[in-house]
């Protein structure tokens, strides 16, 4: 919510895809329409590569190995910070323009970069993938989709960060939400 807040052309952007997916699907968010959904899914995988829900990875070297220049002897545990991996990594200083990895910018999501599968890490890889990812991802489109059709809102974003196993709002995040009028 807080990207939204702080980027008002995303939100009125994913309100105009909410209008056209009504339109084709009617009111109900079904699993057709949450298939229509190309910019919600853009918006929720990048909020996901930017604030992921968990903060870091952990595993173990199972072999010695070289790492940034460092020996890592096996059997050391490794801890991947996934935030801090994508706002560095430069894959994402995209083709739409937007030279900062850390910036939100849900547009770098549907470039070819950007709709790869395994580029992001916010449910695992591998045998370690989360089992629930595919409802997870079905539920925050549907919340984002229901809030964008019909809500208004207003979220304290001025607020420090903390950083714990994620980052999070030191005021807690109030959010004032405020029923759009239907046409």
């Amino acid at each position: 919510m807080a990207n939204l807040q702080d980027h008002p052309r995303v939100m009125q952007r994913l309100r105009e895809e909410q209008a056209a997916v009504q339109c084709r699907h009617g009111d109900a968010v079904t699993a057709d329409a949450l298939k229509d959904m190309r910019y919600a899914d853009a918006v929720v995988r990048e909020t996901l590569r930017r604030d992921p829900v968990v903060g870091g990875v952990i595993r173990v070297a199972t072999r010695d190995l070289q790492l940034g220049g460092y020996g890592v002897p096996a059997g050391t545990n490794l801890l991947l910070p996934l935030r801090t991996l994508a706002e560095q990594d430069p894959r994402w200083a995209s083709s739409t323009g937007e030279l900062d990895p850390a910036a939100f910018n849900p547009d770098r999501m549907m470039e070819p970069e950007g709709a790869k599968q395994g580029q992001l890490m916010p449910f695992g890889g591998g045998a370690r993938y989360c089992l629930g990812a595919a409802l997870a991802m079905a539920e925050m489109k549907t919340c984002l989709a229901l809030l964008a059709r019909r809500y208004s809102f207003q979220a304290d974003t001025d607020t420090q960060w903390k950083p714990a196993l994620g980052y999070y709002p030191a005021n807690g995040l109030p959010l004032v939400l405020t029923q759009l009028q239907q046409a």
